[in-house]
């Protein structure tokens, strides 16, 4: 698997026909995967095509180093916070945190992954209370920040680190945050190894003082740039969100969608729920296989069994069935999100409604259930879902249609 990083989520036509053409010559018959953090995976490349395919990314422009691994992940940023007339472009600065920190010797020496983002405004689209760092624009251009969550097994949602806190501070906050975590992130367990586990195990308290204090240290010690968050262009609309099965789309019909799209002036953006966002000034129509795509519900599923091996439940299945039971329903933008493990890679423990797979014993054999939670704030918010009951996995699709219901 090749992780390509598309920062902010932002691509041009060109290189998203640039990776649909490789995913073409190299991976036939294998779609294109969107991810939770506006990355694009190209799979099973063999490993002789991998030279060619970072030859051709390389010449788009585009790259996969910390797109995966024990590194600083790609930077999130809003999709459309540039174009939303009560939020601030933060792409900029999310540029700069991200080329500033990959220059950092610590790069090469974090224990696990360490993930930042930036809202434009305060509904927190990017969900700061799940990153390591999240920094939520106010009106009045300065930031509240959230960090130090993560989920896994045993999910814990970040704390508040500063009310008001200056666009300029941005930069050295995050340099001093990931030298720290450098330096007293957990090395022998990968378990305990996020920033929330420093938090945890120094207590809240004392680890805010030191963040402070080593902020107030790089602050002193050298001039960092004047950054002022910039306004948003605000002269494109939403035209279509485009929520993709299993975060799966063919190489066909990426090309189709640039086919029909770029002509029209239409820009794309990668959000951060398996899906694509088109913004324009005027509607355009889209090939009749992908029209179909603006109605489905919002469903993020990890592939749980299909390729992990910790997976314990097919979560694409689970998806399907639900996709099936509630494809043309107002689903009233609530997402579903389904982890095939307690790791929670799809954020089950925060979702509206989460599934989370384990296996348990029906009529004497092992079977796939799912744990079901419910009530989370998707990140947004100091909300965790809350576990309410075990569902076979072939039940999933009823259940969640009833559960709806109760919605409406």
């Amino acid at each position: 698997m090749q992780r390509i990083r598309i920062p902010g989520g932002r691509i041009s036509w060109p290189q998203w026909r640039k990776i649909a053409e490789l995913a073409i010559k190299y991976t036939p018959g294998v779609p294109l995967h969107l991810t939770t953090r506006q990355d694009i995976e190209l799979h099973n490349v063999t490993h002789k095509s991998i030279p060619a395919v970072h030859e051709g990314l390389a010449e788009a422009a585009l790259m996969i180093f910390g797109a995966g691994g024990d590194s600083v992940r790609n930077v999130t940023v809003c999709a459309g916070c540039d174009l939303c007339e009560d939020a601030f472009d933060l792409l900029p600065l999310a540029r700069l945190v991200q080329s500033h920190l990959e220059q950092q010797p610590v790069i090469f020496n974090l224990g696990r992954k360490f993930k930042i983002s930036f809202s434009g405004c305060g509904q927190a689209c990017t969900r700061p209370w799940v990153s390591d760092l999240g920094f939520i624009a106010q009106p009045d251009g300065l930031f509240t920040v959230i960090g130090a969550g993560s989920l896994g097994a045993k999910p814990a949602l970040g704390i508040s680190f500063y009310e008001d806190f200056p666009a300029g501070d941005i930069l050295p906050f995050c340099v001093v945050a990931l030298e720290f975590f450098e330096q007293s992130g957990e090395r022998q367990n990968r378990h305990r190894a996020r920033f929330r586990h420093v938090r945890e195990r120094l207590g809240d308290k004392a680890f805010l003082a030191e963040l402070d204090y080593r902020l107030k240290q790089a602050k002193a010690q050298q001039s960092w740039p004047d950054i002022i968050p910039a306004a948003t262009q605000g002269h494109l609309k939403l035209l279509q969100r485009l929520q993709l099965p299993n975060g799966n789309i063919s190489p066909r019909e990426a090309l189709d969608l640039a086919d029909a799209a770029e002509p029209k002036r239409v820009a794309l953006r990668i959000n951060l729920e398996h899906g694509i966002e088109l913004y324009g000034s005027k509607e355009f129509e889209l090939p009749d296989s992908l029209a179909q795509l603006a109605n489905n519900p919002i469903i993020i599923a990890c592939p749980g069994s299909t390729t992990c091996p910790r997976g314990l439940a097919n979560c694409w299945l689970a998806a399907d069935r639900i996709r099936k039971k509630l494809t043309n329903r107002q689903t009233k933008q609530l997402q579903i999100c389904i982890s095939g493990c307690p790791n929670n890679c799809a954020q089950s423990a925060v979702a509206d409604i989460g599934l989370v797979g384990m296996t348990r014993k029906l009529n004497g054999t092992p079977t796939e259930h799912f744990r079901l939670f419910t009530g989370g704030g998707n990140g947004k918010n100091e909300k965790l879902a809350e576990s309410s009951s075990i569902i076979p996995a072939q039940d999933v699709g009823d259940t969640i249609e009833y559960l709806l219901k109760k919605f409406d």
